[in-house]
């Protein structure tokens, strides 16, 4: 995994670890506002983000506990076990809010689906290897599941500068 990829995910960390902490959520269910919809899947990529950045932050022995790791890991396991559907709603791609999810996210529905469908078992084998305490088991986990998220990033987000 490159060193960009890990320190975007440790700068994520700190918002995705107040989500946890404080027990925010996304709950993009309610929101019938399109722009709200757009601020709820953010924060719900945040909570994934952080969870990954705090893995980083343990795997890269930067001050992340062992305990630290684990609750990213279950905030990982958490968004990736939620409905795609509610996540991306259609209507709130780019043009709506600060949205950088492109049109064909929803166009390539199937695609996008499979793309979801692969994290949750990265994440799980993400936890699992959280449990073993093997920084270089976790740091194999980590990369898969950044890779996976990755992917669908490169096809349906616009990139950032």
């Amino acid at each position: 995994m490159s060193n960009r990829v890990v320190n975007v995910l440790a700068a994520a960390s700190v918002a995705g670890l107040m989500f946890t902490l404080f027990g925010m959520s996304a709950g993009t269910a309610g929101a019938a506002d399109p722009a709200e919809q757009v601020k709820d899947r953010q924060q719900t990529m945040k909570k994934l983000g952080g969870g990954m950045g705090a893995v980083a932050k343990f795997v890269k022995n930067e001050g992340a506990t062992a305990e630290d790791a684990a609750k990213g890991a279950e905030a990982v396991l958490a968004v990736s076990k939620m409905d795609p559907k509610k996540i991306f709603p259609e209507g709130t791609a780019v043009g709506v809010a600060d949205s950088a999810a492109k049109p064909e996210l929803w166009k390539s529905w199937a695609e996008t689906q499979k793309y979801w469908s692969a994290v949750q078992p990265a994440a799980e084998k993400l936890d699992a290897a959280i449990k073993t305490g093997d920084r270089a088991q976790i740091a194999q986990a980590l990369g898969a599941t950044s890779k996976t998220c990755g992917s669908c990033h490169e096809d349906f987000r616009v990139k950032k500068n």
